[in-house]
């Protein structure tokens, strides 16, 4: 015989003492190493294997670890990282666009424009900056604002790529005309000229393990031993400038050799650069940095410029300079740079250019 036991429910012992657990399982949310409680607690560190992150924002985070192992590594001999990702910085701007004009090597005229200066207040997380900045030549001086330079920039350890917008119209002056004036300098208001210019600059640094240029231009990082690269890379660049003759003040035009018109270089080139820079590390956390980029390759006139549609010989040159002294976590810079383009044609000669000095005090934090 077989028997078949059935199992009763526990109301049926009235008398048992049964104890029932219930698991209560903890959110990711709640956990100390969630994403979130991290950055709340300033311990978030993208190299943290330990931090949880939603499944997408995982993603991105070992994408940009990928990224930062691949192309942002160094020799910490030469080079350290400054252990912040936040930035705070006051700038001061200055720049000016100057002209180098001739015609069949008979009238040459120099021109150089005001000198623009801007002050602002920039608060900046790793890549990303917001801040306000206020141009003070248009306050001190009371002159309407007819100039815009702005420019962005995103670097690494392997490269840079920088790209810049720069307009003005009017404000300019003439420094030297022909034979007025002996041909010395002097300097006289000329409304005559308009500039606008914008492009793109990319560089590939060979040395990238020991040599960071973010240590001297973006205060990313520590040069703690001097060295230097050779830098190779593209640029293209869009140039429109104006030179309107027919506003010269009525005592300089019988000076003029060349007919009384308007004249236009509408441009855009495409070139090489080659070029060095170098990291000198001196003194007490002094770092003083040096590039020079030539560069050379074709100029493509508009079917609105001067001469219309042509192809001729571009070169140029972009060079920059860097002084910097860091103070645990405050850095203060001060920066020279200069960029120049020649158009030169069987007709005409034009060397514009753009000059600006900064200065930044800056902490990280």
């Amino acid at each position: 015989m077989i028997l078949i036991a059935a199992a009763s429910p526990l109301s049926a012992y009235p008398n048992r003492t049964d104890t029932v657990v219930h698991t209560t399982v903890e959110k990711r949310s709640d956990s100390p190493d969630w994403w979130w409680n991290r950055l709340k607690q300033g311990r978030l560190q993208m190299n943290d294997t330990s931090i949880i992150y939603p499944k997408f924002l995982g993603f991105c985070v070992d994408v940009y670890n990928w990224a930062d192992r691949t192309f942002n590594g160094y020799d910490t001999a030469y080079v350290v990282g400054t252990g912040k990702r936040w930035k705070a910085v006051v700038r001061n701007d200055n720049w000016t666009d100057s002209y180098a004009f001739n015609m069949r090597h008979d009238m040459p005229v120099r021109l150089m424009s005001d000198i623009y200066c801007n002050a602002g207040v920039f608060v900046q997380y790793m890549a990303v900056s917001i801040g306000y900045s206020l141009d003070l030549s248009n306050i001190i001086g009371n002159k309407p604002a007819l100039h815009k330079k702005m420019g962005g920039a995103f670097s690494c350890a392997l490269f840079s790529i920088e790209g810049y917008y720069t307009e003005n119209t009017g404000g300019s002056f003439l420094r030297t005309f022909g034979k007025y004036n002996g041909g010395h300098i002097f300097k006289e208001e000329f409304p005559g000229v308009s500039m606008r210019t914008y492009g793109l600059d990319a560089y590939y640094f060979f040395n990238h393990r020991k040599y960071s240029q973010g240590a001297a231009y973006s205060f990313s990082k520590y040069q703690v031993k001097s060295a230097g690269s050779f830098i190779a890379g593209f640029s293209y660049g869009n140039r429109d400038i104006r030179l309107n003759f027919e506003t010269l003040p009525e005592h300089l035009i019988p000076y003029l050799t060349i007919p009384l018109q308007k004249y236009r270089f509408h441009y855009k080139n495409y070139c090489f650069m080659a070029g060095y820079g170098y990291n000198l590390v001196f003194g007490n956390n002094w770092l003083w940095n040096f590039t020079a980029i030539p560069s050379v390759g074709l100029n493509r006139s508009f079917l609105d410029s001067l001469e219309g549609k042509q192809d001729m010989l571009s070169l140029g040159i972009k060079s920059k300079t860097s002084l910097t002294w860091n103070i645990n976590d405050i850095y203060l810079g001060i920066q020279a740079s200069f960029d120049g383009s020649w158009y030169r044609s069987s007709d005409y000669s034009l060397f514009s250019s753009i000059e600006n000095l900064s200065a930044s005090v800056g902490v990280r934090f």
